[in-house]
């Protein structure tokens, strides 16, 4: 049995104030400052791993080979049954990038979930 039939999740919003750090590794944000940043995150909407998992970049499914903090936080976040939802942008149907969330992302994989993604989406 998979940890992911035990315990059910509950995904929150990104935190996108908190996030604008790992979106300044795009040019595309930087250039629309972080007040253009957080009007167009929060537009996004929500799509499962599985769905986009073949055409998403910039992901390291190496649960056990990430940061230890980071590991910790999501353990502990985990036991509450409630994950902050990874981010990802869409530049196109088939090229998303993994802007936040590596960790909760590989977290949940190993542990048998199908994670909700926050989608940017940029395509448009």
């Amino acid at each position: 049995m998979k940890l992911s039939d035990l315990i059910p999740i509950t995904y929150t919003q990104p935190n996108f104030e908190m996030e604008w750090m790992e979106a300044m590794r795009y040019p595309e944000f930087v250039e629309m400052g972080k007040d253009g940043w957080i009007a167009i995150a929060s537009k996004g909407y929500t799509t499962s791993y599985k769905a986009i998992k073949n055409v998403l970049g910039n992901v390291d499914l190496e649960f056990d080979t990430l940061e230890q903090p980071k590991k910790e936080r999501f353990l502990k976040a985990i036991k509450t049954h409630t994950i902050e939802t990874p981010l990802v942008v869409k530049f196109s149907d088939t090229d998303y990038d993994l802007i936040a969330g590596n960790t909760r992302l590989s977290g949940l994989v190993k542990y048998g979930y199908n994670p909700k993604l926050w989608v940017v989406d940029l395509s448009k």
